[in-house]
């Protein structure tokens, strides 16, 4: 049972307070006298446990019972025809808002109110001043108790609601980072192994052909490691124009021939850097999966933005896992994020085409 204690500190408080009149004024038969203890005790008690047990989620029946409790107990002090047992009704308002939910106290407080001044009446019949006296305490005490509740739950709400946006964009910023590890690494390591199996190719026939392709599995590594520092220090976006000379410097080594078409397009700057991540996921995967013999790189300004296409004559759509953080997936999500669109598929006459468009060219 979740203890609301601190939310409904305003009953908890003043019960003691507010129960002194009825206290003090214990009197009468040692029957009468029997009444008034049992009564007070029920006041004081389901006073407690409604304060303690009140409140969201609202699911246990527990504060209930002790609210109608409550009620009863106060409307039995009433019956005594003692002034001093009026302020319990003051006490009974605050319980209202320490157990019902905001629309039940719309009925609940101006009930309470009502009852309380026709227990004042009743005591003291025709002393309009005492009664409408009665029931502006009572309800200043309803309307008090339900705003500071109202606070406490909204503060609450506050709460968690941090709480989940750390969570999300903890879970955010992981997800981002994986994507860009993947999308910065895989390219590299591609080129590394289309270099590794010319040298092994290489290696008796040409020597010096081999030495020269490993002197660029070197290079390339050393960038690499370049780029696992940035990806840890910043997470630092390629530059378009970079990716545009590495993607056909890494497809030419493989044996691809490649096409560059800019048509003279210059991206706007977020449009570029979004750009620049197409280049590198879609050369790496022509370098992997494709089996191409050719590729073509279109770079052209149109109505809804800037499009970047990459084809190829392969072997078609590229089979990778679908749970694989990266890829294609990440990379739709990140043309999705700048307002782009990403499409990718085979074409009728053999290879596969990919095609982003982001907006944001000029010329």
């Amino acid at each position: 049972m979740r203890c609301n204690w601190r939310r409904n500190a305003s009953v908890l408080v003043w019960a003691i307070l507010l129960l002194l009149g009825p206290i003090l004024d214990v009197h009468g038969t040692p029957g009468e006298v029997a009444v008034q203890v049992v009564l007070i005790l029920a006041i004081a008690a389901s006073a407690v446990v409604a304060g303690a047990t009140g409140g969201p989620p609202w699911r246990s029946a527990v504060p209930y019972v002790a609210l109608a409790t409550l009620a009863a107990a106060t409307i039995g002090g009433a019956a005594l025809g003692n002034s001093q047992w009026l302020s319990t009704w003051v006490l009974l308002a605050n319980a209202l808002a320490a157990v019902l939910p905001r629309r039940a106290l719309v009925v609940g407080v101006p009930v309470t109110v009502l009852a309380s001044m026709w227990a004042a009446w009743r005591i003291e019949p025709h002393e309009w001043d005492r009664v409408w006296a009665e029931g502006l305490v009572v309800l200043l005490a309803g309307v008090a108790s339900a705003a500071f509740a109202a606070l406490i739950d909204t503060v609450a709400e506050l709460r968690r609601t941090r709480r989940e946006l750390a969570r999300a964009a903890v879970s955010e910023e992981r997800e981002r980072f994986s994507r860009d590890l993947h999308d910065l690494l895989g390219h590299t390591l591609s080129v590394m192994v289309v270099k590794a199996e010319a040298v092994r190719r290489l290696a008796d026939r040409d020597p010096q052909a081999a030495a020269a392709h490993a002197a660029d599995i070197e290079q390339i590594g050393r960038r690499a490691l370049v780029e696992v520092r940035q990806a840890v220090d910043a997470m630092r976006a390629p530059t378009l124009d970079e990716e545009l000379d590495g993607a056909v410097t890494a497809l030419s080594s493989a044996g691809i021939s490649v096409t560059l078409d800019r048509d003279s397009v210059v991206a706007a700057d977020r449009a570029a850097d979004v750009l620049a991540w197409v280049v590198r996921e879609g050369a790496t995967n022509v370098l992997r999966h494709s089996g191409a013999s050719t590729c073509r790189i279109e770079m052209a300004e149109r109505d809804d933005g800037v499009a970047l296409v990459i084809s190829d004559d392969g072997v078609g759509a590229p089979s990778t896992p679908g749970d694989r953080p990266g890829g294609l997936a990440g990379l739709r999500d990140r043309v999705t994020a700048a307002g782009g669109e990403l499409r990718c598929g085979s074409v009728e006459d053999g290879g596969f085409r990919l095609t982003a468009t982001i907006p944001g060219g000029r010329r």
